[in-house]
């Protein structure tokens, strides 16, 4: 029970470095997506994309992720991940 316990700590470790190298990615790729744009679609993706900016800031990289494929969805951009 130890092992699986210690086994289980290990991959959410790995899995929170992975989303926080992950966000700056997607969030990049929606502002580099919206740059000059001044339609409403654009404006509420970078508004989003900012959102995950300050989610991946505190720490909060999964929520930081879901935001950024959020601001993607409202500008149909499909997102390269790592």
């Amino acid at each position: 029970m130890k092992k699986l316990a210690m086994a289980l700590a290990m991959v959410g470790l790995l899995s929170g470095a992975a989303f926080a190298n992950q966000c700056p990615l997607l969030i990049k790729q929606v502002m580099d997506a919206t740059a000059g744009k001044t339609d409403d679609a654009s404006k509420k993706a970078v508004s989003l994309a900012n959102e995950a900016k300050a989610l991946h800031d505190a720490g909060k990289h999964a929520e930081s992720v879901a935001k950024a494929e959020e601001a993607a969805k409202a500008i149909n951009l499909t997102l390269k991940k790592k």
